[in-house]
């Protein structure tokens, strides 16, 4: 909330130690997946907290995380990357295409 306020009250014009909700969610499957330097986590972890929408879609995205981590004998790869494109799609805000 008190990063919300000073952005608004435009006291940290120029500051990048924030990061916007698009950058976020081209870098949240690799965060997720724990593949990312420590700053960009601290970065990402402080946004979550502050942005309820992509704080609820790191959520989702981990419970699919969890969900799959309990049948991945059962689950064949090409299925696991089609769901990471899929999701990786999503975050860049591509439209989904059937195939």
């Amino acid at each position: 909330m008190k990063q919300w306020l000073t952005r608004i009250l435009g006291r940290d014009r120029g500051r990048r130690d924030e990061l916007e909700c698009h950058e976020v969610g081209e870098l949240l499957q690799q965060y997720l997946d724990d593949h990312i330097d420590h700053e960009r986590a601290r970065l990402i972890e402080a946004h979550l907290e502050d942005c309820r929408r992509c704080g609820l879609e790191a959520a989702t995205y981990r419970r699919i995380k969890d969900s799959l981590a309990a049948y991945a004998p059962n689950v064949p790869p090409d299925a696991v990357a089609r769901l990471r494109d899929f999701g990786e799609r999503l975050a860049r805000g591509e439209e989904s295409t059937s195939t």
